[in-house]
């Protein structure tokens, strides 16, 4: 009789050497895959320093628009004990500021999620500091505190309210089974925010962590400006003073230096200590008690008056607690009555105006281009892998540099008028868009774009029925960030370049001692920045409640 032959199964001992092989495999894909795409950044980026080096020799630096990195280098190494001096006094002012600015974050988003009654009241307070002009903040900061401290403080303020909200963001992010089950166990709000909020919160806290550093840097190098002897800003305003390229440059080059290498050990921090991912949607998770009749106008009415009520009262408290003196500290009685009723209060009206239209007009269009550029690229690089491999070294690279140090580059580049501006304008709102735009598009559906195939739609299709409607949370996150940003980047522009707008005007008024039309400059400048952001947040709801299917009202 014929035996039959019978295949034998696979052990489990077989199975699982064929499955750690193919994991192999494909570890084995990937760590190529990283090299690939290392050494190709790392000639892009060897080649943009040769095409630099041949610019800069041949017309750049005769025009004295840039320097050469041979002379860049050159300059680091001849006079390394001024850079490097230079450097510990700003770091050691950002590490401060950094420190207190994202502590104080961090505790005041634990407050406002486990007390929302506090939020309600408080926020509006805290977008007031994240709208305050650095500007009109410094001087005021500079004639309150010892300099030393004011230069912190003022540190503090530029990373605080981004660090806030994604931490609140995160903190909500927390899964609600986790939420019920320590519930259930008998846990209340503490064991609730030590075992599932602040985990889930953790990648957002990194996050705020990575981002805050060129924040920190240039809340640092802008706080040299007034009052400082020495410090990475007090040799930039030289350098730009005395036209000398090596040195602007070779600042620069600091500058971005002691923001990106901390910003990459963020990263690289976060990746390894919160593996897991965190998806933060921009819409508030926590369902909100349906209000109707009267008191659907009414409430928000209330709570508007009362947070601009907090908003007064903490100018008041400031210089109440601080004990500035009546001659340089001014309270919003004294803004009020230099604005109405004062004698020359007509004129001081009509000067305040003619320099706010010339600060909107700077930080309008560049928001505007900034915005429109930023989304383009992002989509661009989402539809052409091979220039994001050739541009994302190049947008790191001005990611990280505070934009204090690229002013005088471009008024060398632009000169001092309107160009110049706009640019500058421009490059702060670009860089957030471009990376929320992308961040956007990548957390598309991938069931989105399988019906998209079904359909036989085409490239162009899917983008503009499929994944930009899915991006416009991000791209409108990114437009109500950059307004403060913009206004922030026009009047730094102002006041370096231009000699106009509401940044010369807070400056002048500085100068000339006349401190109520300092703080009048700072109030208007304050309540266009929270009309703007209002205005952006309004459009931001029309428009996704329409248009967005990944919008939750």
């Amino acid at each position: 009789m014929n035996s039959l032959s019978v295949t034998p199964k696979p052990s489990v001992l077989d199975s699982s050497r064929i499955i750690e092989h193919e994991r192999s495999r494909a570890r084995g894909r990937i760590r190529r895959t990283k090299i690939v795409h290392g050494l190709t950044t790392a000639a892009i980026v060897v080649v943009l320093l040769i095409a630099w080096q041949i610019a800069a020799v041949l017309f750049l630096t005769p025009l004295g628009v840039a320097a050469s990195p041979s002379a860049i280098v050159q300059s680091l190494i001849s006079d390394w004990s001024l850079y490097s001096n230079a450097a510990v006094v700003t770091g050691w002012v950002a590490i401060r500021g950094w420190l207190w600015g994202n502590l104080i974050a961090v505790v005041v988003a634990v407050l406002f999620v486990q007390i929302p009654f506090v939020e309600s009241l408080f926020l509006r307070l805290a977008l007031v500091l994240f709208c305050l002009p650095l500007v009109a903040v410094n001087p005021i900061l500079q004639l309150t505190f010892e300099p030393d401290t004011a230069r912190v403080v003022l540190t503090g303020l530029s990373v605080f309210f981004t660090t806030l909200v994604g931490t609140i963001l995160g903190l909500r992010s927390a899964d609600g089974g986790p939420l019920t089950m320590v519930h259930a166990w008998g846990g209340g709000g503490t064991s609730r925010l030590r075992y599932v909020r602040f985990p889930s919160a953790f990648p957002a806290i990194m996050t705020g962590l990575q981002v805050g550093v060129a924040a920190a840097v240039l809340g640092a190098i802008f706080g040299e400006f007034i009052g400082a002897t020495r410090g990475i800003g007090v040799l930039l305003i030289n350098g730009l003073m005395s036209l000398q390229l090596d040195r602007i440059w070779s600042i620069a080059v600091i500058a971005t230096l002691m923001a990106a290498i901390p910003y990459a050990l963020f990263g690289i921090l976060r990746d390894r200590l919160a593996p897991w991912s965190s998806t933060i949607s921009s819409a508030n998770p926590i369902k909100k008690r349906t209000v109707t009749g009267p008191a659907r106008i009414l409430l928000p009415l209330a709570w508007s008056i009362g947070s601009v009520v907090i908003v007064l009262v903490a100018w008041w408290a400031y210089l109440a607690i601080f004990d500035v003196s009546p001659f340089v500290g001014k309270s919003p009685a004294d803004v009020l009555a230099y604005l109405t009723t004062v004698p020359d209060a007509a004129e001081n009206r009509t000067d305040i105006a003619a320099a706010l239209g010339i600060t909107l007009l700077h930080g309008g269009v560049g928001y505007i281009a900034g915005l429109t550029v930023g989304v383009t690229a992002a989509v661009t690089f989402v539809q052409f892998p091979v220039v994001e491999r050739i541009m994302t070294p190049i947008a790191v690279a001005f990611r990280t540099v505070p934009i204090i140090v690229i002013i005088p580059i471009l008024i060398l580049s632009l000169g001092r008028g309107l160009g110049a501006v706009v640019a500058i304008t421009a490059i702060v709102t670009f860089f957030p868009t471009l990376a929320n735009t992308q961040n956007g598009l990548a957390r598309v559906p991938a069931d989105g774009f399988s019906v998209m195939r079904s359909y036989d739609a085409s490239r162009w299709t899917t983008l503009w029925r499929l994944q930009l409607p899915y991006t416009l949370p991000a791209i409108f996150t990114s437009a109500r960030i950059a307004v403060p940003s913009a206004l922030l980047a026009a009047t730094l522009a102002e006041w370096l370049a231009t000699g106009d707008g509401l940044g010369h005007y807070i400056v002048a008024s500085r100068a000339s001692a006349d401190y109520t039309g300092l703080w009048a400059g700072a109030a208007v400048l304050t309540i266009v920045s929270l009309l703007v952001y209002s205005a952006v947040s309004i459009v931001e709801r029309r428009v996704l409640a329409k248009y967005s299917p990944a919008h939750v009202a």
